[in-house]
């Protein structure tokens, strides 16, 4: 996921028809006010002047990727791990995607569970034909309406297709938020969200770390997860608890690293659906 066009690639499937547009040049997407921003990519570099999408794209984090990289070259060296070594020479300072909509971000992790990107996208684009058109003076482009909100989530869950205890999910998480029972932001106590978050039926720990992770958490480890376990063989770290205790502080690196490794056909788009 090295620069912009990593992140691109990671949003280009999963792409919500009608609320957002991955293009070669750029991203674009309805976001509440109502308003459409823009980012546009020109090599490896984004350039936009809305800080949603610039978290999106991880625009203020250089630094801390690089300091990340090189904790995890030093485990890497402890550990005896050339291949990760190797992975982090080869593309440094992989961009850690972020999210525009905090709450939105939190119905696509939990739709997103234990599915696949295509059938996770389908499932989302049922829920957004619940958001408020665009003003015609906004829409156009591919781009028609705002994702719903959670009160618009909370009412009209009922129209996901698939397993009834994850649109219950859906629907009991809508309404925490809706109701401000709880906080869900990029400024939120993230420690007291996820606790939060685990109190309701249905929602685990991959679901609040990958939300956490999306929203700045520079130290989430799915040490469950199919594919970071997966990356991790391949890169042949032995014990990945033991690995990850060296790398704390920076462990959502480490996590981009082995979803990367787990990738190796299209290592800018990491496996999970949300």
């Amino acid at each position: 996921m090295t620069g912009a066009p990593g992140i691109l690639a990671w949003l280009r499937p999963r792409a919500v028809p009608g609320v957002e547009v991955v293009a070669a040049d750029g991203y674009r997407r309805a976001l509440p006010g109502p308003r459409v921003a823009t980012a546009t990519v020109e090599g490896e570099l984004a350039t936009t002047d809305d800080p949603d999408l610039a978290r999106v794209f991880d625009l203020d984090g250089a630094d801390a990727r690089h300091e990340a990289d090189a904790r995890l070259a030093w485990a890497a060296a402890r550990h005896g791990v050339p291949a990760l070594a190797q992975a982090l020479e080869a593309a440094p300072a992989l961009a850690q995607p972020g999210c525009a909509d905090a709450h939105e971000m939190l119905v696509r992790a939990i739709v997103g569970q234990q599915i696949s990107v295509v059938a996770a996208t389908q499932q989302l684009a049922l829920l957004a034909a619940l958001g408020d058109p665009l003003p015609p003076a906004l829409a156009g482009k591919g781009i028609e309406r705002c994702f719903p909100t959670m009160a618009q989530v909370a009412e009209g869950a009922g129209v996901l297709r698939g397993p009834a205890a994850k649109t219950a999910a859906v629907r009991r998480a809508a309404e925490a938020v809706a109701t401000g029972a709880i906080d869900v932001s990029p400024a939120s106590d993230l420690e007291a969200m996820r606790a939060r978050l685990l109190e309701l039926k249905g929602i685990g720990p991959w679901t609040v770390g990958y939300l956490s992770l999306r929203l700045g958490d520079p130290d989430v480890l799915l040490l469950g997860d199919v594919a970071v376990r997966k990356g991790a063989r391949l890169l042949s770290i032995d014990d990945l608890a033991a690995f990850a205790a060296d790398c704390a502080g920076h462990r959502s690196a480490l996590m981009l690293r082995c979803w990367a490794a787990a990738a190796p056909a299209a290592p800018a788009a990491a496996p999970p659906a949300a």
